[in-house]
C-alpha cells in the first residue's frame, strides 16, 4: 500500500464507542482481527449480527436490509445512551448500513471497508449485475456460496471451514440492492467525519463505488479520506494488508494500537 496522507482527525475528542457492521451473508468474525484491536484500545464496541445471518446451516434465510437496520439502529442507539460518541465501522454492506445510519443518527465519524454501493462488473456480463439480481433473483432464490475473496490463502482455508452457509440467497441480495439506491440518495446529507479503505482489485464490489462515495458525501473535504490498497481482495480486515487497515481505523477513531491488538489471523 503506498503511503498516503495523515488520515483527518476531527477536533472533538475521540469517540469512546464503535459499533461495527459486518457484510451481506457474513457476521463479525469478516473484522475479527479489527474487532479485537479495538477492544484492545479501550472502546466499548459491539458488533451484532443481523437477521437471516445467525448460522450455521445448509442455506443462508431470506431476510431484508430493514431487517438489518433495525438491529443496526438498536445497537447504535444502546451505545450513544451508554458512552456517548459512538463510530460506527462498516465492512462491505456494512458500510451501506453505517452510511444510511449517519444520515438519520449522530454518528461520530465511520470508517468504511469496501462499501458496497455496487456489484464488481466485467465487460463479458453483457449487464451490469444488479440488473440479474433485481430480475432473475426473483426466480432463483438461492447460488451456491462462491470462495471467500481474501488473497490470503491461509485465511481462505481458515474461512472455508468456518463460513455458515454454504449457500447465498438472492432475496437478501436484492433487498442490499434497494439499500443502496437510497443510500446513492442520501449521500449528500451524510457529514461524518469519514474513513474510506478500498481494493483497487476487490472481486466482490466495484471499486468505482468508493471514488463515487468519496465525491459525494456531504462531509467537508478534510474530513473525508480514500485510502487504496494493492494486494487484498474483498475482506480487508482479514486479508494480506489487514495490519496496515487495522492501523488505518485506529488512527482516524484516535486511538493507539492496546496490547494484544497486533493483526493475526482469521
Amino acid at each position: 500500500m503506498a503511503e498516503p496522507p495523515d488520515p483527518p482527525h476531527p477536533a472533538d475528542p475521540p469517540p469512546a464507542a464503535c459499533l461495527v457492521l459486518h457484510g451481506l451473508g457474513g457476521g463479525p468474525y469478516e473484522a475479527g482481527p479489527l474487532l479485537r484491536a479495538l477492544e484492545a484500545s479501550g472502546l466499548a464496541v459491539e458488533a451484532p449480527v443481523y437477521p437471516g445471518h445467525e448460522g450455521p446451516g445448509p442455506h443462508m434465510p431470506r431476510s431484508t436490509w430493514r431487517q438489518w437496520f433495525g438491529v443496526v439502529g438498536s445497537a447504535f442507539d444502546r451505545l450513544r445512551e451508554a458512552h456517548g460518541r459512538v463510530a460506527v465501522v462498516g465492512f462491505s454492506t456494512g458500510g451501506t448500513l453505517a452510511l444510511h445510519l449517519a444520515a438519520s443518527r449522530p454518528v461520530d465519524r465511520m470508517a468504511l471497508m469496501a462499501p458496497f454501493l455496487a456489484v464488481r462488473h466485467r465487460w463479458y456480463y453483457g449487464v451490469r449485475p444488479e440488473h440479474y439480481l433485481l430480475t432473475l433473483g426473483r426466480v432463483v432464490r438461492r447460488v451456491p456460496r462462491r470462495r471467500s475473496a481474501v488473497t490470503d490463502r491461509v485465511v481462505r482455508d481458515e474461512l472455508e471451514r468456518s463460513i455458515p452457509f454454504r449457500t447465498f440467497s438472492l432475496d437478501a441480495a436484492r433487498s442490499a440492492v434497494e439499500l443502496i439506491r437510497l443510500v446513492r440518495a442520501e449521500a449528500g446529507s451524510v457529514t461524518a467525519p469519514t474513513l474510506i479503505i478500498q481494493s483497487r482489485f476487490d472481486s466482490v464490489v466495484d471499486p468505482a463505488g468508493a471514488r463515487w462515495l468519496f465525491d459525494h458525501l456531504g462531509t467537508p473535504e478534510v474530513e473525508r479520506e480514500l485510502v487504496w490498497l494493492d494486494r487484498s481482495d474483498h475482506l480487508l480486515a482479514l486479508d494480506v494488508e489487514r495490519e496496515a487497515v487495522i492501523g488505518r481505523v485506529l488512527a482516524f477513531l484516535g486511538r493507539a494500537p492496546g496490547p494484544g491488538s497486533a493483526g493475526g489471523g482469521a
